[in-house]
């Protein structure tokens, strides 16, 4: 029974050792990463929006045009 104890302790300490290895590994990417300015996130996050809405819009056209089709099948019309 002491053996399946110790080893889940050493199991439990080696885990936490690979953590924070894994953390201290991306600490130090982190650094690395070149972040964009204020100008380009602001434009980059309105092309995302202005893309969003246009796909939704579609996807909108479509469901009614479905739906519409759906409707003269069932009620026949």
């Amino acid at each position: 029974m002491q053996i399946y104890k110790a080893r889940g302790a050493f199991l439990f300490a080696n885990c936490m050792k690979s953590l924070f290895t894994y953390f201290k590994n991306v600490r130090g990417e982190m650094t690395h990463v070149v972040w964009p300015d204020r100008k380009v996130a602001i434009m980059h996050t309105g092309l995302i929006i202005l893309i969003s809405a246009v796909v939704a819009l579609y996807i909108a056209g479509i469901d009614y045009v479905f739906a519409g089709v759906v409707n003269r099948i069932i009620l026949g019309y």
